[in-house]
């Protein structure tokens, strides 16, 4: 049978504890995803009597990373905001949650992706890197993640016959294949006939591969198939994204003069594109007691702006030649929340950048561009590089 990817979900959710999976329950609309699981396996080199390169594979260093794609409607991109950056203490009511993000160690969460009939779950995960920019006048985020482990699929260890109330999975993957697996879960249990059985669980037990569920009748011999069971998706309230249409950019010398200047159109730049990226430069490192990375940290953290507008003067040449600090903020406006008249809105603040390329390149019968790229840098009299506010109708605690 063959699988249709349009009908997949991306699913997310927030950890109590980092690298402990819970069960994603806010779906949000996909672009694109491109997460995989890289094991590493090498060819087995020890030297064993034979003339070929070898006659087994070994096992590496696993990793799980790869993007994640979405428009930037308020609500989900709190999301991805909270899995890159420390959200601060949420303010407002149903007329209007403000949620503050600064650089930070920022939250891990349980994501699900829709594979055909089955669910890869990762668990523990953050955001490496976080791109936002407009693609045909869409605000589209880009989150290239990491993770600590993941569940998708496994084997049988013991064969199942007659009415069972729990199972065991194969440590062939891992010492602990139960990992990623919660009470609640849906599981597929292929049995003897090649047809699945559904179970739910009851328990997932502490020694890392026993699961119990009610009380059903499968005969399964050992290495018969075991996937988690994608979940039915359930969308409520999706908005537009952010439009950059309804976005106003400033640039002024200080971060104050560059919000001020984005408070209207007449004050604002007209960019013809604007991006930016935030980088975390995530520690994703294997240690003793984990063939997964243990855990993801922050390390050096980095951002770079790039925009598109058009050439008037030389003054940003100079401001390029010259190592120049600007500000510049952007704040996009969204959809109507309520009756009060409350818009879901983005402000990013860049309280201090200065252009690395300025580029002003002539071709015939075109106007002529500065095509820009500015490294974000620390702002000593701000205190920061960076502040993020996002304005939405989710309640804190949900993230």
């Amino acid at each position: 049978m063959n699988y249709l990817g349009s009908k997949s979900y991306l699913a997310m959710i927030p950890e109590v504890t980092a690298g402990v999976a819970l069960k994603p329950t806010t779906f949000c609309p996909l672009v694109s995803e491109s997460i995989k699981s890289m094991l590493n396996y090498n060819a087995d080199r020890r030297m064993k009597g034979l003339d070929w390169k070898s006659d087994d594979l070994l096992l590496g260093d696993r990793k799980h990373e790869g993007d994640i794609v979405i428009y930037s409607d308020g609500d989900n991109l709190g999301h991805l905001l909270n899995m890159t950056y420390l959200k601060g203490s949420t303010t407002g009511d149903s007329d209007g949650y403000t949620h503050p993000f600064t650089v930070g160690s920022p939250k891990s969460y349980t994501i699900e992706i829709q594979k055909g009939p089955y669910a890869q779950r990762y668990f523990g995960v953050k955001a490496d890197q976080l791109k936002a920019e407009f693609v045909d006048q869409k605000m589209q985020i880009t989150a290239s993640i990491k993770a600590t482990g993941q569940f998708s699929a496994s084997a049988l260890k013991e064969a199942l016959s007659g009415s069972v109330t729990s199972l065991k999975l194969s440590s062939a993957y891992d010492l602990k294949p139960t990992a990623g697996l919660v009470a609640g879960d849906v599981i597929t249990v292929v049995g003897d006939d090649g047809n699945g059985v559904d179970l739910t669980l009851l328990t997932v037990d502490a020694d890392g591969e026993t699961l119990t569920f009610a009380s059903t009748a499968i005969t399964g011999a050992i290495g018969n198939r075991v996937y988690l069971k994608a979940q039915t998706p359930s969308y409520t309230g999706i908005v537009d994204p952010f439009f950059l249409g309804d976005t106003l950019i400033g640039v002024g010398a200080d971060s104050t003069s560059a919000t001020t200047n984005a408070g209207a159109k007449s004050t604002a730049t007209g960019m013809y594109s604007f991006a930016f990226t935030l980088k975390n430069n995530l520690l994703d490192a294997s240690a003793s007691g984990s063939k997964d990375p243990l855990q993801l940290l922050p390390q050096t953290r980095e951002a770079e702006v790039t925009t598109r507008r058009l050439f008037e003067t030389p003054e940003q040449h100079l401001a390029w030649l010259n190592s120049t600090k600007q500000a510049i903020t952007m704040i996009s406006t969204g959809e109507e929340m309520t009756t009060a008249g409350t818009h879901e809105s983005l402000s990013v603040k860049f309280h201090k950048v200065k252009l690395t390329t300025n580029e002003e390149n002539l071709e015939v019968d075109s106007l002529i561009f500065d095509t820009q790229t500015f490294e974000v840098l620390y702002d000593s009299s701000d205190g920061s590089a960076i502040e993020i506010s996002l304005v939405n109708k989710t309640a804190g605690t949900a993230y």
